[in-house]
């Protein structure tokens, strides 16, 4: 894992982003996109199901932007990534955690038309965590292309309010970007710039909780764009004794915050500590 430059660290600190060029090898890249196609056809190599699957072949619409989250529970070569140690080491460094662990993971697959995803902040859907903070480390699977629905970011925007209220988010009606405009002009911004990412594949972004981020629709009639969206949150973070969201409410045992390391692993901690069973689940695709 290489050290973060003070380029890096300080477009972080500024934009609420870094880019890593490279973090993983073509090899990793290509396992990981090898099992888009059975995981979203219903074939889990470990019998457990994801969190979350949106997109089923003859169910759902063509154009929509398909996505599955908890992956890392259903397949471990997605879990090579997401459960990577050193993945947990450079965004606790970078944030001052003590240690990482993982909230989700999330596929996402733009085929050629698939639908925007509206601007968002990853935090909001954090907010059943105490502290409820997230860093997200966005991989990119395929080259990007401005005009094939990459990821897009709103430089500076992770100083603006949090958006406690969950919107519309996928393919949006009318602007995707509008939810996002709005939460400008309230922070006094009348001309948000907005960065469209055009990286190589096996390219990491890391990016700031708060940060509006979101993608375009795919308008190219060729290109697809995949990647892996891995949360990650702080290793002593718990839940809320008063809020419970849609995914993590369902973990929650009743009279207790802590988060179960069976379905939250802990994947570095400053002192050592990575949660006993991860060494015997998967590699780790960042291993030195």
């Amino acid at each position: 894992m290489p050290t973060l430059s003070s380029t890096q660290l300080e477009s972080f600190s500024r934009d609420g982003f870094a880019v890593l060029p490279g973090l993983f090898s073509p090899h990793w890249v290509n396992r990981v996109k090898e099992r888009f196609g059975p995981l979203f056809a219903g074939e889990f190599e470990t019998g457990v199901w994801p969190d979350e699957w949106y997109w089923r072949e003859e169910i759902s619409l063509p154009d929509a932007t398909r996505h599955m989250s908890g992956a890392w529970k259903s397949d471990k070569t997605i879990a090579a990534v997401s459960l990577s140690a050193e993945l947990g080491k450079v965004v606790s460094t970078l944030v001052d955690w003590p240690g990482a662990r993982i909230g989700l993971d999330t596929l996402w697959w733009k085929t050629p038309g698939a639908k925007a995803i509206a601007l968002h902040q990853d935090s909001t859907y954090h907010a059943s965590l105490n502290p409820a903070e997230v860093v997200t480390c966005w991989v990119a699977l395929d080259d990007t292309e401005k005009n094939a629905g990459t990821i897009e970011y709103v430089p500076g925007s992770h100083r603006w309010a949090l958006k406690e209220d969950i919107g519309e988010f996928h393919a949006p009606k009318g602007d995707y970007q509008s939810t996002m405009r709005a939460a400008a002009r309230a922070a006094g911004v009348i001309d948000p710039e907005v960065v469209q990412m055009e990286v190589a594949a096996g390219t990491c972004i890391i990016h700031h909780g708060r940060l509006w981020h979101g993608s375009g629709s795919n308008q190219s009639a060729t290109r697809i764009r995949r990647s892996l969206a891995v949360h990650l949150t702080r290793s002593d973070t718990q839940f809320r004794s008063d809020r419970l969201g849609y995914v993590y409410g369902r973990y929650k045992r009743r009279g207790d915050l802590t988060m179960d390391e069976s379905f939250f692993p802990i994947t570095w901690t400053r002192d050592g500590y990575r949660t006993p069973w991860l060494s015997e689940y998967c590699e780790d695709a960042c291993a030195p």
